[in-house]
């Protein structure tokens, strides 16, 4: 009795953390949204009036590149801010990645919001991710938490995140579950669940109950047509196979550029959105606009296949220049047209009604994100909540399952699990319920390590080099970051080989 009333009791404390990070996550990601909901408006105004005032574009192009510069030196000073950030937020709750909880907040915030409000094919729902993993992870740090309680913090903010951005408390709760922490445990559950809860608390009061992507559609998938599903689920698989692919490759072109830092890259996406923007304005920002346009307008074949192909590749190079920005929403507006150009043939080829078309959409959403982030329950219930709508859920499974198959039949990985291990270059092979302590080492003028590239030192192999601050900075050390005189290390250790391990790393350094 007296260990059960303990576990209620720590049970009640986790749940009341959880409703703190929920709230102060909802009140962030709502004014996260809003911001960038007005500056994406006031980017369509001003690719509108080029057409009209050629002349304009000299001031655009001004603007993007003070938005290039702006988010460029805060990438530079905050590395993890780059991308999504869900792959970072991953490897915290692995226990192999440190971050700087409020550093990361505020400049993943403002580069979020400037890169957003420019039109780039990127999202809002990764940053806000990890924008409610720094909250967690602050509020762990206010409350002295350690070791997989203050992970869980971490986990929690990243629920509520995902749940204030999309307005969707079960797909926040189950991509904790199956994308970072891949079992099933009540605390966690619990946590997750309360926080997501509490984020859509506060964003329903700011945005209203109505879904984010109001697609009504009341048709029930006849089981007698589910064979029509079958191609649907392959092809969303194999071109999501290839999307996971390019998401992995585009970043390393961009690497090759040397005339420009990496830091200012984005500034490569920021001009060329500006013909789409102008040209195109419907298909511009994370692509909410264009499913809702193409669920409710009956669009040209032709154009839906334009839209494709534009946005396949620029949102491959929007992600790829490393703005701090995600692809849940960009995945979602590829599956929806995939889905819809499907139907449109089904209804030429085969006479499915046309008002099917909208379902094919909804599950061709589902089954593209699945193919690509390998997640299909947090798919299966973020649609869901997206539409508002259950009638069609066997149909929506059933796209999913053979989209899943199909991606991991070509060879497929979880995304973010991919991104989150290039990110750590091997530390996870430290157990994350392990007790883990970091150990920082200072490199002076007269050490051998000087000018020394990361890759040709003999690191001792139950170490792992997480961090290289320089004047201030913080770098992600890469196989080819060479070290200076000053630079501070910080390694990731377990706890039990602490002195073990100093005593190896003072000799390799003053040597």
């Amino acid at each position: 009795m007296t260990t059960n009333h303990f576990l209620s009791i720590l049970k009640l404390n986790f749940i009341t953390i959880s409703v703190v990070i929920g709230v102060i996550t909802g009140g962030v990601i709502s004014a996260f949204r809003l911001l960038i909901e007005a500056g994406l408006k006031l980017s369509m105004v001003g690719y509108a009036s080029i057409k009209h005032q050629p002349e304009m574009i000299l001031i655009v192009i001004l603007v993007l590149l003070m938005i290039t510069v702006a988010v460029g030196l805060l990438l530079r000073s905050e590395p993890n801010i780059r991308g999504s950030g869900i792959p970072q937020v991953e490897a915290q709750v692995d226990g192999v990645f440190e971050l700087n909880w409020f550093s990361v907040l505020w400049k993943k915030f403002t580069a979020g919001v400037l890169t957003n409000s420019t039109g780039l094919f990127v999202g809002r729902e990764g940053p806000s991710i990890q924008l409610g993993a720094a909250v967690g992870q602050g509020l762990a740090a206010a409350l002295k938490q350690t070791g997989a309680t203050r992970r869980l913090s971490i986990a929690t903010g990243a629920a509520a995140g995902l749940s204030a951005t999309f307005s969707a408390p079960l797909a926040g709760t189950f991509f904790v579950i199956e994308g970072m922490y891949r079992r099933f445990d009540p605390t966690i559950c619990l946590s997750a669940l309360t926080s997501a809860l509490c984020s859509n608390f506060i964003s329903e009061r700011v945005f209203g109950l109505n879904p984010v992507l109001p697609i009504f559609y009341s048709q029930i998938y006849s089981p007698n047509n589910y064979w029509q599903l079958l191609p649907l689920g392959v092809l969303v698989g194999g071109l999501g196979f290839i999307y996971n692919r390019g998401l992995l490759t585009v970043p390393k072109w961009f690497q090759k550029i040397k005339f420009i830092p990496w830091y200012f890259y984005p500034g490569i996406a920021f001009l060329l959105v500006i013909p789409i923007g102008v040209f195109f304005p419907a298909t511009i920002g994370g692509g909410a606009r264009l499913i809702l346009l193409t669920a409710t307008h009956k669009l040209s074949l032709s154009l839906i296949l334009f839209f494709i192909v534009l946005r396949f590749t620029f949102g491959l190079l929007s992600y790829g220049s490393g703005v701090p920005g995600g692809f849940f929403l960009p995945l979602l507006t590829m599956g929806a047209l995939v889905g819809v150009a499907y139907g449109m043939l089904l209804v030429q080829l085969v006479d499915l009604p046309p008002e099917f078309v909208t379902n094919l959409l909804v599950f061709g959403m589902a089954g593209y994100l699945t193919a690509v982030c390998k997640a299909p329950f947090t798919a299966i219930l973020l649609i869901t909540e997206l539409v508002g709508n259950t009638h069609n859920f066997m149909a929506l499974a059933t796209v999913v399952l053979v989209a899943y198959l199909t991606s991991d039949f070509l060879g497929a990985q979880p995304i973010y699990h991919v991104l989150a291990a290039q990110l750590t270059k091997g530390q996870r092979y430290l157990n994350s319920l392990d007790q883990l302590d970091q150990l920082c080492f200072t490199i002076t003028q007269t050490s051998p390590l000087v000018n020394e590239f990361v890759e040709t030192i003999a690191w001792p192999l139950t170490a792992r080099l997480i961090t290289i601050e320089r004047h201030q900075q913080k770098i992600i050390p890469q196989a080819d970051t060479k070290l200076a005189a000053g630079d501070t290390l910080i390694f990731l250790v377990h706890h039990e080989q602490n002195q073990l391990l100093t005593n190896q790393i003072n000799r390799l350094i003053a040597n």
